[in-house]
Formats: C-alpha cells, structure tokens, sequence
C-alpha cells in the first residue's frame, strides 16, 4: 500500500487557472500530447488531467529516453498501447529521436484531412493540446516542432505560467503550464517526483530523499554508483558512502570535517541528471 505524505501542496494560482482553460479549450482541439518523463511514467501523470481528456485522441510522449534505460522505456511504450494510447519515447536532445515524433503526429493530422477531404475541404489546421506535469520537456519539445524558441526552456519545475496557442505549420498547438495535482497524497509518487526534478525537492525532507536514492542505487545501479565516486569498499551504510564521496570530493568544512551536506547535494544533483547512471524507477509489472 502506498504511504500517504502529508501537508504536501504545492498547486500554485496559475495551475487552477490553466486547469481552467484546459477544460474550457478541450473541445476546440483534435489530440491532446500528454509528455511524460519516461524514469517514472506513471508518476508523471495527474490523474485528475487524465479524467478531463480520456474521451480525447492522446499521444503519450516519454521523453528523457536518454536519461532512462532504454529495455524499460521500449516496455512502457507497450504498456500504454495495451491500454489503448499512442506512445512514444524520444531524447530531447537527439534530432534522429525528435524527427519520429513528427510520423505520429502526421498520424493523428491525416484523419482529420482525410474527413475534410471528403468534403472538398483543403488544408485544413489541425488542433493538439500538449499537457503535463512541471520539467517533463513540454517546452522543449514545443520549440523542436517550431523550429526556433517561442517557449524558455529551463531545468527546474513551474516556469511556463500561461495557456497560449502556438501556430506550427498546418498544427495549432496549445500549450500549457506544467500542472500538479493539488494534494499529492501518494509518498511513492511524490518521492518519485522529487528525485526525477517533477517537484521542487524542497518540498520533502532532503534525507528521505537520499535515503530514496541511494536505497535504488545500492538495489539496482550499486557497481555504476561506486565507480562514480570511486568507493572500492563494499559498504552499504548510506553515512559512510557520503564521506567516501565527500573524502573523495575534497569537500571539507573550516574546521576540516568532512562536508557531508554538500556530498549529500552532489549526489542528489548527479542522480537526478542521470550523471551517476540511466535509471529507471517505475518498471512495468
């Protein structure tokens, strides 16, 4: 059973308000492109988000395939085309990996050209709204179709505040800012978004979050994340791998004690941009 975290909120005066929108503009668009980051799949989805668009057409983009182990990534994308979904898994930063994004795209335009064709109805714009959680890539991923930058792009959660229309070729894209759940209740999902970048880390305390991380470390990457910080000990206590990686770091206090804080950061910091290893904390069953 998930544990539930308390007194979590974090659903700032823009969410509502685009939430809002959302539900307002849905019938004016033909998809909805719902990014995902693909280290936590189900993580990175709002439930509440996912009961407004079920009746709409939706394309699951798992981005950060680069960060990911990919064997896991390629499972995903099976998993939610079981489920009835489009999907796909691309790196934001690779051209090749973008450029497939375009076919599905395509995919979705075609029907509705098709209808319209019909009807002696040419060129005609096709409608999509891109949803998703805080630094999934909604913004990257809007700047790649547009070829050129109409949105910032920054590594940290919250930076898109307002819901506009973005005119990309015969595509009308929405976008959105990234929104959250009001109350994140669910410890897993909440732990899960911190430790990927969905939420501000502040939000929880940093030790559970190490305690989080190095827990996966030791269970699943322990060969990746020794050689990382050069720890030729098989030890397992989280306190002595943070002097290793402290000692090893040269990271010191005045007095000369060891900067444990500071190791604890470094750490946090490299697990989360896929320095240490790819990973991947939600495994298809």
């Amino acid at each position: 059973m998930n544990q539930k975290v308390k007194n979590i909120h974090w659903f700032p005066g823009h969410m509502k308000k685009a939430i809002n929108k959302i539900e307002e503009s849905l019938k004016m668009v033909d998809f909805v492109i719902e990014v995902l980051d693909s280290r936590a799949p189900l993580s990175t989805q709002n439930e509440y988000i996912e009961k407004v668009i079920k009746q709409k057409p939706t394309l699951y983009v798992l981005t950060k395939k680069d960060l990911s182990i990919e064997e896991e990534a390629n499972k995903w994308i099976t998993y939610f085309e079981k489920e009835g979904k489009k999907a796909i898994a691309i790196n934001l930063k690779d051209q090749a990996s973008l450029n497939t994004i375009f076919k599905k795209i395509v995919e979705f335009c075609r029907e509705k050209d098709e209808k319209y064709a019909k009807k002696g109805i040419k060129n005609i714009s096709t409608r999509a709204m891109i949803i998703g959680i805080p630094n999934v890539g909604k913004s990257t991923l809007i700047n790649y179709l547009a070829k050129k930058s109409v949105t910032k792009v920054e590594n940290k959660p919250g930076l898109t505040k307002n819901v506009r229309w973005v005119k990309i070729d015969k595509l009308e894209v929405m976008d959105t800012p990234g929104i959250l759940e009001p109350q994140l209740e669910d410890k897993t999902k909440a732990m899960n978004l911190a430790l990927i970048g969905g939420i501000k880390q502040e939000i929880l305390p940093k030790e559970e979050l190490l305690e989080a991380s190095l827990n996966y470390l030791l269970a699943n990457h322990k060969e990746e994340l020794f050689k990382r910080y050069n720890i030729e000990e098989n030890i397992q206590k989280h306190s002595e791998i943070l002097a290793k990686i402290a000692k090893r770091r040269g990271f010191l206090l005045k007095d000369g004690e060891l900067d444990l804080l500071k190791a604890q950061d470094i750490l946090l910091n490299e697990f989360r941009n896929g320095i240490i290893c790819k990973y991947t904390l939600e495994r298809v069953n």
